[in-house]
C-alpha cells in the first residue's frame, strides 16, 4: 500500500475468491455505501467475454466505506506545520500529499472500501473498479489490483470485543453521514470569520434533524458556534496567529440532518478586529 492519501492498493494484494478485501481509495469526497458502485474484472475478462461482476449501490457486498484520518501527532503532520522534518523527509512526503492530491487543503483522509469478491473467481489478476457517478465519467474513482489465489474464502466478520461480529448497522455508523460543507473565498485571507446561516427547523421545532457543526481542522482553528433550531452562527479563530495558510482552512461541516442550509451573512477581520473589505463570501455545497 502506497502512503497517506495516495493509497490504492488491496489489504492484502492476494486473495481467494469470497474473501472480504479492504481497499485504499485515496481522499475521496463522494465516496459512502450508498453513493458507490465496484465493477470487479476476474482474470478472463476480455472484450469479447464482458464478463465482469457488478455491486449496484447499496449492495450488501459493499460492506462499507470508512474514513481513516491521519494521527495528528504523526511525523507528517507536526513536521508540515512546524517547518522542520522531525523524521527523514517528512515534509516532503507532506508536500507530495498537497501537489498531487489535497492541494492547500489540510483535511487529509484515506477512504476505505470493504468488500467482498464474488464466491466464484478463476485464479489470476482481477481489477476492483469503484466508482460514484456514471462509469463512463465518473465523479470519483479509483481501481485496485489482486491476485486471486486457490482455495476457498469467506466474508470476514469483523469480530469486534464488545458488539460481536460488525453487520451492516454497525458498519454504517463508522461511516459518513449527509452533511454540508462551507468554503470561503476572497481577495484578503483573514484572521477571523463570523457567518451567519439558516435552514428549515430542526426538530425541536416543528422540523427533521438537529445540526452539528465539525471543524476539520482543530489543531489550525477554533470554531465556536450556537444554533437556535432555524439560525446558525458560526465563529472562527485561529489557534495561533498566522495559522491559517489559505481559505480552505476556514472550511468546516454541518451534519445533522437539518435542510435547506443556506449563508445569511459573513463578516471577515483583521487580526486587528477590523472588518475586512471587500467582503469574504461564503458558499454551502
Amino acid at each position: 500500500m502506497t502512503i497517506g492519501c495516495a493509497g490504492v492498493n488491496t489489504f492484502h494484494e492476494l486473495a481467494r475468491a469470497g474473501d472480504t478485501v479492504a481497499v485504499p481509495a485515496g481522499w475521496k469526497q463522494t465516496f459512502t455505501k450508498d453513493s458507490i458502485t465496484v465493477e470487479i474484472y476476474p482474470s478472463d475478462w476480455s472484450e469479447a467475454n464482458q464478463n465482469q461482476i457488478v455491486y449496484a449501490q447499496s449492495d450488501p457486498r459493499i460492506r462499507g466505506v470508512t474514513n481513516a484520518y491521519i494521527d495528528p501527532l504523526s511525523s507528517m503532520v507536526v513536521s508540515r506545520e512546524t517547518g522542520q522534518n522531525l523524521t527523514p523527509s517528512a515534509q516532503t512526503y507532506a508536500s507530495t500529499m498537497a501537489n498531487f492530491f489535497t492541494g492547500p487543503d489540510r483535511d487529509w483522509w484515506q477512504t476505505l472500501v470493504f468488500v467482498d469478491l464474488p464466491a466464484t473467481l478463476p485464479t489470476g489478476i482481477t481489477e476492483v473498479y469503484i466508482y460514484t457517478g456514471d462509469s463512463l465519467a465518473p465523479t470519483e474513482n479509483v481501481s485496485s489490483l489482486l491476485e486471486i489465489t486457490t482455495g476457498t474464502g469467506r466474508p470476514h466478520n469483523f469480530e469486534a470485543a464488545v458488539l460481536g461480529p460488525l453487520y451492516d448497522d454497525q458498519f454504517r455508523s463508522i461511516g459518513r453521514v449527509p452533511h454540508y460543507t462551507v468554503t470561503f473565498s476572497g481577495s484578503t485571507l483573514p484572521h477571523a470569520i463570523q457567518v451567519d446561516l439558516s435552514h428549515d427547523p430542526d426538530a425541536n421545532n416543528g422540523g427533521v434533524g438537529k445540526a452539528h457543526v465539525v471543524n476539520a481542522l482543530g489543531y489550525v482553528k477554533n470554531v465556536a458556534w450556537n444554533d437556535d433550531g432555524t439560525n446558525m452562527r458560526v465563529i472562527i479563530t485561529p489557534a495561533r496567529e498566522s495559522i491559517i495558510q489559505d481559505m480552505l482552512d476556514f472550511k468546516f461541516y454541518v451534519a445533522g440532518g437539518v435542510t435547506n442550509l443556506a449563508v445569511v451573512s459573513v463578516h471577515a477581520f483583521d487580526i486587528n478586529g477590523e472588518e475586512i473589505i471587500p467582503v469574504v463570501t461564503a458558499t454551502v455545497d
